[in-house]
């Protein structure tokens, strides 16, 4: 729009200032064609005739004699006298002149002749009132596109928000409504490429849920078969290759429960808030973990409990605060110690569960948040699932997961605003 209105001016006021000076031109040749028809006759002995003494506004009229020198002086102008019939650009005592030449019927040669410089400022200021017109309509058209160009793309602002707030959970496609035309197929492509990543990730997730599923009854039949083998064992050795065994499908069993939770933490619906006992939560959770605190020697206990109902989704609660349990414990060397506390504060839902286990570097704080990731020192039977679990759970339902290294030992803290309304994604 720029270039274009440079050149609308340029053009604009070059035809305005030819136009001027063609209209210019026409009354000098006026002038003469009157004189030739006798209209206007020269009188007098004086060859030469100006309309006015003023230096910048008059019209030079001159005979120019061929018996002279060849040259005739008007008001300082001097015209040569072989110049041809027409009009001349000329210059004389210090001002330019414009100058028309002409044979009259009789045979006589005249100039009529004005200075230029009144001519040209009259032929400026005509073609520059052509530009106003211009110069008004130019921030008007940029104001209309500036309007027209945001309330078009509007709805592609809107739908750039709704993208960027979608999950792999909760992938649906844009809205067709109030789309440009132009810009349709574009959006239509990106719901396309949604659908085939919603599907993609419901493949891979029903892939992990059956897989796991389907590992629980052989395990569950392994584990019943050392069960019997035990009661007919007799040696100490065989026996306490029966427990190592027994160790491993425990372990084995642990890891296809923790995956079947991680799947159904990434593909299950949020279920409907609902009054839920952090009392009652907390003993369920703790009663899980004990079977296994006790084996290690550990003072598990309640630190901080509100007895209170919270509205949530208890179900997806409940397994935040058992994973973070479970992973205390599991972590925490034996003979240490793991407190539990569940309180409301600030409209906020805190599970805060601390132990005396060896902590996390700080450089690793992000990593352990990823599935089967475990630290390099850590000699625990965990899957590295428990945090992976905790951290989908939080980010499905808007909570917040903060782990942090505490002065002898570490810190998980589990944050669900109860103000916030849950849906199904």
């Amino acid at each position: 729009m720029a270039m274009v209105g440079v050149l609308a001016f340029g053009f604009s006021f070059t035809f305005a200032y030819q136009e001027a000076r063609a209209l210019q031109d026409g009354q000098l040749d006026e002038i003469a064609a009157l004189i030739d028809s006798h209209a206007l006759t020269l009188t007098g002995t004086r060859p030469l005739v100006e309309s006015s003494q003023d230096a910048d506004v008059k019209v030079v009229i001159d005979r120019l004699s061929e018996t002279s020198t060849g040259m005739s002086k008007a008001a300082g102008l001097t015209i040569p006298r072989a110049i041809a019939d027409g009009f001349h650009d000329l210059d004389g005592s210090g001002q330019s002149w414009r100058v028309n030449i002409r044979t009259l019927q009789t045979g006589e040669r005249i100039a009529v002749a004005e200075p230029s410089a009144l001519r040209d400022e009259i032929a400026r200021d005509g073609a520059m009132r052509t530009l106003v017109p211009v110069l008004l309509l130019m921030p008007v058209l940029f104001a209309v596109v500036v309007v027209i160009v945001r309330t078009k793309l509007a709805p592609l602002s809107r739908l750039a928000i709704v993208v960027d707030q979608q999950t792999d959970a909760s992938l649906k496609p844009l809205s067709e409504e109030g789309i440009a035309t132009e810009v349709l197929p574009f959006v239509r492509s990106i719901n396309n490429l949604i659908a085939r990543l919603k599907d993609a990730i419901g493949h891979q997730r029903r892939f992990v849920a059956n897989a796991a599923h389907e590992l629980r009854s052989p395990l569950a039949a392994l584990s019943l078969q050392a069960g019997n083998l035990g009661a007919t064992i007799t040696s100490s050795d065989a026996r306490e290759r029966l427990s190592a065994f027994q160790s491993g499908l425990r372990r084995t069993h642990r890891l296809v429960e923790q995956l079947l939770a991680l799947a159904k933490s990434e593909q299950a619906a949020l279920e409907q808030p609902a009054a839920w006992s952090l009392n009652a939560a907390v003993t369920d959770a703790i009663n899980a973990s004990i079977g296994l605190a006790r084996a290690k020697d550990i003072d598990l206990g309640i630190e901080r409990v509100d007895d209170i109902d919270v509205v949530v989704d208890a179900t997806s609660m409940a397994v935040v605060l058992r994973n973070l349990v479970d992973n205390a414990v599991r972590y925490t060397p034996d003979g240490g110690k793991v407190d539990v506390s569940a309180f409301e504060q600030a409209g906020e839902l805190i599970f805060e569960v601390t132990d005396t286990g060896p902590g996390i570097p700080d450089n690793e704080l992000e990593r352990v948040l990823e599935p089967f990731y475990r630290l390099d020192h850590s000699v625990s039977s965990g899957s590295g699932l428990g945090l992976s679990i905790v951290s989908e759970i939080a980010r499905r339902t808007g909570g917040r997961l903060v782990l942090a290294n505490v002065e002898g030992g570490f810190c998980a803290r589990f944050l669900q605003d109860l103000r916030q309304t849950s849906g199904s994604p």
